[in-house]
């Protein structure tokens, strides 16, 4: 038997295995009905609405032990049989990962279940402390005697334990199962750390035709890829990858989209693979030809097969269709005319594109297939099926007279047997307790209610009408607490155009002058106004309540940028439908006059203030003029553990923007939430005044990743100067600088190469201003001024002092005092404060 070995490094975590596939079980429960307020997780944690289902699990879990299975004589290839699935066992890279990660998106309950196998080599017989860490369980055997079953199953809340392990000398085989049941979003990973320093090797078996050189070398190669820009507009995407050997290297590239909620049923037809030779010494491969695909965010993994073993690793970018960008049509009719066509052209086969194509009256019998299709996941009660199932409600009511009576029946059937609300008995885990999710069970138990008044709705026992009232009911709950705190998930790219879906399908299905069509008008004129006064250049780019990597970096590709286009014609024509679908199929007109906050003038800049969200979740600040973007959330749960929100974004346009956060796993392109670069592992205490941030970070000892990096394309500027921990970054005569207290060093190797600066230390002070480089001169004397900046950073509180002797201290209470001063009063209302001025003040 051929062995790969590793040295197990001073930091200790074992992360080198042979690892099966995750086997699944699709698990049904006693259902139950479920308790809770809307949005209180996002204030709370998530760990506050656990399903009854995963109570039911756990009772049964810790009754009996996952089986063993002896893998020591096994090797990479050989098929493994767990609950009647085959599954090859295969290496596990990982790329940074201090773990095995196996983290997934389930739409139904589901037993997961994974083995891992390394042999362990120990100079001597030695009792060891191994720390364990989950979200799941981990069951530990060593040299096939069984250690300990770890079980917290928290669901995506990491617990730890340490215990005692006995290693004798030389070879000792450990053997891990790891199980979870999936809810949605799982995290599904397993950390095991060595503590001390015992010199210990890994190995994994392997077949006897395996050159580990060889491997290593295919292992580099793919830690080292990058592209050079962070979008290709209509060109040829070229990828940096190195052919390690004198000889071709063949390799596979899996494409598939950053938005997993494009269709509810085989969503594996949007993938795309290509396979690829490289000749001795090439060191950029052609992906994709100029437009050979849709414009959106993309993942590519490049995937390598060396003698049966499988090595891949993941990357991401924008693609954007040059067309679109042409695109500012100057009527409202000419820009949903555009918008419908770029649907049907390039949006992938689901129900939206199906109410599209109704409704221009082209291809029903194309339509009525994909809702055949996309409907059961509907009856499965997947998860984000109310995405899907609003539209398909919509098409039922709008489109009657012309769809065939099987489609009615089916609509009608599923319609009949969802469940709508927490209040109904369900063993599903479809997540109701988000705004926008809310917004939709709610419109579509009032909608399916009123058009099948005799009905008897199965999961509640109603008949329809009664399911109208309760969904009306509902609904006017949904608008008060709208009204009065607006998105608790501020600004989200993501969201948004979710709650636009809702709201502007309630709008185009009620009657002119009704209560729901009034509140619904008025929710989307706020959310219209908000997008307005946040929006850059065409794009929302600015701190967010719950974001994704997709939506930090595809701003050409997001749903706000298509509603923008759409209403305003500020932002830009995409294939994002999910928001603009409504606009296209209504008659809603969003208020001209908030047009004047989108598109300022040479000389102006804006100031807005607002506090937003459940009990008044956040306050924020925004400054913008004509060229640059700053905007923060203001002493937003400092110091405390983070999740998706984004704190501090600075922008010149889609792609030359600048960001922080204290990165949420060490790894790129993981599947965390937070992940590397969207969210913050632990949050800062942020302020800004006019066009400046201070943000202090305080990351406790025992948190892994004792760093925080600064997101900073280069190849998006075109230009940039840096020393002493300064960065100046200059694009059509803006600026965005930003000081980092404990020094900068920009990342010069692997796919965040010359786009990543990170600043090591726990406690740290970061500063970021933006402006116009002609008001200083050049941008080496704006570094002059950033160094002007002293910092001063105590446990309870932090104090600047800018270039002209302006002294901002910054207290545990999340206060900003200027000269003593207060420099704000927050809270404000949601509408907010707005200063329009007619000068650039930064």
């Amino acid at each position: 038997m051929n062995y790969l070995e590793y040295p197990l490094f001073a930091e200790g975590y074992i992360n080198r295995f042979l690892i099966t596939g995750v086997y699944t079980k699709r698990q049904q429960f006693e259902k139950a009905v479920l308790q809770g307020r809307v949005n209180e997780w996002l204030k709370k944690g998530f760990a506050i609405h656990e399903n009854p289902c995963r109570n039911e699990f756990v009772s049964e879990r810790r009754k009996s032990l996952p089986e063993y299975l002896d893998l020591h004589d096994c090797k990479n290839g050989d098929q493994v049989t767990v609950f009647n699935q085959r599954q090859p066992l295969s290496v596990y890279f990982p790329f940074g990962n201090t773990g095995v990660d196996a983290s997934g998106f389930y739409y139904e309950p589901t037993y997961l279940r994974m083995y891992g196998y390394v042999e362990l080599y120990s100079e001597s017989a030695d009792e060891m402390v191994f720390e364990l860490e989950t979200c799941g369980g981990i069951t530990l055997w060593v040299n096939e005697g069984f250690v300990t079953d770890f079980t917290p199953f928290t669901r995506n809340l990491v617990k730890r334990t340490q215990i005692t392990v006995s290693l004798k000398k030389g070879y000792n085989r450990l053997l891990v199962c790891l199980d979870d049941l999936a809810e949605r979003d799982t995290d599904f990973y397993f950390r095991i750390k060595c503590i001390g320093n015992h010199g210990l090797k890994m190995r994994i078996p392997a077949d006897s035709a395996v050159r580990e050189t060889d491997l290593d070398q295919i292992e580099e190669c793919l830690n080292q890829i990058y592209f050079d820009r962070e979008v290709y507009i209509s060109e040829n995407v070229i990828l940096n990858i190195r052919n390690p050997f004198a000889e071709p290297f063949h390799l596979e590239v899996i494409i598939t989209p950053g938005e997993f909620i494009e269709k509810m049923q085989d969503s594996w037809k949007l993938i795309l693979t290509k396979e690829y030779e490289m000749m001795p010494d090439q060191n950029t491969l052609n992906l994709l030809e100029p437009d050979e695909i849709s414009p959106g965010y993309y993942y590519f993994t490049v995937k390598v097969d060396y003698q049966g073993i499988i090595i891949a690793r993941k990357i991401g970018n924008q693609l954007v269709l040059r067309e679109f960008l042409k695109h500012h049509e100057e009527s409202l009719q000419e820009r949903k005319a555009c918008a419908t066509e770029a649907i049907l052209k390039y949006a992938p086969e689901n129900t939206y594109k199906a109410a599209v194509l109704l409704l221009i009256g082209r291809d029903q019998e194309r339509a009525e297939s994909i809702i055949l299709e996309e409907l059961e996941g509907v009856r499965k009660r997947k998860d984000c099926s109310d995405f899907h199932f609003i539209v398909m409600i919509f098409i039922y009511h709008r489109f009657y007279s012309c769809i065939s009576v099987r489609l009615k029946q089916e609509l009608e059937n599923a319609m009949v047997g969802y469940r709508y609300w927490i209040d109904e008995p369900g063993d599903d885990v479809m997540w109701f307790f988000s705004e926008n999710h809310a917004l939709l069970f709610h419109c579509c138990q009032y909608l399916a209610g009123s058009y099948l008044p005799d009905r008897l709705f199965l999961n509640s026992g109603k008949y329809g009408k009664e399911v109208t009232v309760r969904g009306e009911e509902l609904l006017n709950e949904w608008f008060e607490a709208f009204f009065r705190e607006f998105i608790t998930e501020w600004n989200s790219n993501a969201y948004i155009p979710v709650d636009v879906l809702g709201i502007g399908t309630l709008y185009n299905l009620t009657v002119p002058g009704s209560g729901l069509h009034e509140k619904a008008k008025r929710a989307l004129d706020m959310i219209f106004y908000s997008l307005c006064l946040n929006t850059h250049k065409g794009a929302v780019m600015t701190s967010f309540g719950r974001t994704y990597e997709k939506e930090m970096k595809g701003n050409y590709n997001a749903g706000t940028t298509s509603l923008l286009y759409i209403a305003y014609n500020t932002g830009y024509l995409n294939r994002a439908c999910i928001g603009c679908l409504p606009l296209i199929l209504g008659d809603y007109e969003a208020p001209a006059e908030y047009r004047k906050y989108a598109c300022l003038e040479e000389n102006q800049y804006l100031i807005y203030q607002n506090t937003q969200g459940f009990e008044q979740h956040v306050n924020l600040y925004l400054y913008k003029n004509a060229d640059v973007l700053l905007s923060t959330a203001i002493g937003f749960k400092p110091f405390q553990r983070g999740y998706q929100e984004h704190i501090v974004q600075a922008a010149i346009d889609e792609t030359a923007q600048a960001f922080i956060n204290h990165p949420g796993e060490s790894f790129p392109y993981g599947s965390g939430r937070p992940n590397f670069w969207a969210g913050n592992g632990y949050l800062p205490l942020a302020v800004q005044i006019h066009n400046t941030s201070i943000i202090r970070y305080h990351i406790p000892e025992e948190e892994r990743i004792d760093y925080t990096h600064l997101y900073a394309p280069i190849s998006e500027f075109s230009g940039y100067y840096g020393e002493d921990g300064i960065l100046i970054l200059e694009k059509d005569g803006a600026y965005i600088a930003v000081r980092a207290l404990n020094g900068l060093k920009m990342e010069e190797a692997g796919p965040n190469r010359f786009r990543e600066f990170i600043s090591y230390g726990r406690d740290n002070v970061w500063i970021v201003r933006v402006g116009s480089i002609k008001e200083h001169g050049g941008m080496r004397r704006l570094t002059q001024v950033m160094k002007q900046f002293q910092i001063e950073m105590e446990d309870d509180r932090t104090r600047v002092v800018d270039e002209t002797g302006e002294v901002y201290c910054l207290d545990r209470e999340q206060h900003l005092f200027i000269h003593g001063h207060k420099a704000y009063e927050y809270p404000f209302t949601v509408k907010g404060n707005v200063v329009l001025g007619g000068s650039s003040n930064g």
